[in-house]
């Protein structure tokens, strides 16, 4: 009997891994969990890893308020305590379990809380005032915060975020605050120049590809790009203005709504790096942010970015300076996000090779051998860091392709590269001059594949970790309250 079932669970394994749509992955990764009493642990509240008691007391305080339409006293109750995490029912180990989803607490808690707050947001103004619940809905936003997605760099592997894109968009769940550096930067421009009704098109094979065929190629060759940089800069040209309109950052924004966010790191060790959006500048042209993000030092010639002036000619920006890939400094920049849009709560998409050479994967299952390993990265990682920060610092270094090297590689090694939800690359290692070539039409497919594939397995995590901010900021929007 148990040869019977460990023999059924590798097969609902391998179907899982060619699942055509996350209908379908989901249906198999439902009957793996039942096949294996992994049901059983969803039933079951009790758990180390959060506070199921407070969960399940504050629950039945909800839905109590809820069905006796005790509004004003929900009100109170829920001004007690909107915030994220809470009884850490967001911990990665309580979706690492199961196949699919997690303790049905947290998922009947949070659906109990979302019905709340709609229940609030219809409630009658004779009951609670218009200007009361505006002032809640507004003070619990700001308190619960919001999510963003920041996509790596990665070469040719970036069209790994194509298929993470598509997998969250496809269940209403990709956040409106999105980040790219480097290749993230040509899909986070994708999803933020287009409309809901273009995105699917846009983020498919058929657009993507053909058009990488059209530029014969969107990366160099390596020893190619060595000869003849100008003439791969102007291959990225013509094939990002064949995936992206010709719009600035707040034209972006006004047509999506959605907020595009792209790091560059300026040439110059002396110019900090920048996080380009409509906030910070909002006249940019967003192809020339996305050239200038993906200018690979070294390889592709560092960009002059340009924008569109009050008199709607395209005349440079900030012209005495120039940028150049924008991992090197900032591949995640979540410090930023928070500070600009309030984001406290971050889904990393990463195919980053160096990041991930160095960054284990935190959602692993925990051994004492994998603990070793990660403790011996992390210690190599951040003496080398501080090695280069004190000779930086220290030591005058009169070539200046050698300075901007040392400095491009401390910014590397001091970033961090993980977030709440991180979406990894499962396929760690690939050839250096195969990540610079132009990919055929079936390693692109592989690798938007893989990325839908990737995100399925956390979709529910997200799903879960984001209803509450999602429900604010659409009672926000309805209401023409947002800040």
């Amino acid at each position: 009997m148990k040869i019977l079932q460990r023999t059924r669970s590798r097969q609902l394994l391998k179907e899982m891994e060619t699942a055509s749509s996350y209908r379908q992955w989901s249906e198999l990764a439902a009957r793996y969990d039942e096949d294996n009493g992994l049901d059983e642990w969803k039933r079951d509240d009790v758990c180390e890893s959060y506070d199921y008691q407070a969960i399940r007391y504050r629950l039945e305080i909800i839905k109590d308020l809820r069905a006796r339409k005790e509004y004003q006293k929900l009100l109170f109750t829920l001004n007690e305590g909107i915030h994220g995490n809470y009884g850490g029912m967001g911990k990665p180990s309580l979706y690492n379990k199961a196949k699919f989803g997690t303790k049905h607490l947290i998922t009947h808690y949070i659906n109990e809380m979302c019905g709340a707050l709609r229940d609030l947001n219809e409630v009658d103004d004779s009951i609670i005032p218009l200007e009361e619940r505006q002032d809640f809905f507004v003070r619990a936003s700001h308190c619960y915060g919001r999510s963003a997605l920041m996509l790596s760099g990665g070469a040719v592997l970036g069209y790994f975020h194509a298929g993470v894109l598509k997998a969250l968009f496809d269940e209403s769940l990709l956040p409106e605050i999105i980040s790219g550096s480097s290749a993230g930067s040509i899909l986070a421009a994708a999803a933020c120049c287009h409309t809901d009704d273009e995105l699917n098109h846009r983020l498919s094979l058929d657009n993507l590809h053909d058009d990488a065929d059209e530029t014969e190629a969107i990366r160099p060759n390596l020893l190619g790009a060595l000869r003849k940089p100008n003439v791969d800069a102007d291959n990225l040209r013509e094939y990002l203005a064949k995936i992206l309109p010709d719009l600035t950052f707040q034209e972006a924004f006004e047509l999506t709504g959605r907020k595009l966010n792209i790091t560059v790191t300026g040439l110059s060790t002396r110019q900090a790096p920048r996080l380009l959006n409509a906030i910070t500048s909002p006249n940019v042209l967003i192809r020339t942010a996305v050239q200038a993000s993906c200018a690979i030092y070294g390889i592709y010639p560092p960009v002059t970015l340009m924008c569109r002036n009050s008199a709607g000619k395209t005349v440079p920006y900030l012209p005495g300076d120039k940028w150049i890939d924008g991992s090197f400094a900032d591949d995640l920049p979540a410090k930023r996000l928070a500070r600009l849009y309030g984001v406290n709560h971050f889904i990393s998409s990463m195919t980053n090779p160096a990041a991930l050479a160095i960054t284990p994967d935190p959602d692993a299952a925990p051994s004492l051998l994998r603990n070793v390993m990660n403790y011996q990265a992390s210690f190599i990682k951040h003496s080398t860091a501080e090695a280069l920060r004190f000779t930086r610092d220290n030591i005058r270094i009169k070539s200046p392709v050698l300075s901007l090297m040392q400095h491009l590689t401390y910014g590397v090694l001091a970033q961090e590269y993980t977030a709440d939800i991180n979406i990894f690359l499962r396929n760690r290692w690939d050839h250096p001059l195969r990540l610079l070539a132009p990919p055929s039409r079936e390693a692109m497919h592989r690798l938007i594949y893989e990325g839908e594939r990737s995100t399925w397995e956390k979709i529910e995590m997200v799903r879960n970790c984001t209803a509450v901010s999602r429900t604010l900021d659409a009672i926000l929007h309805s209401r023409g309250w947002e800040k």
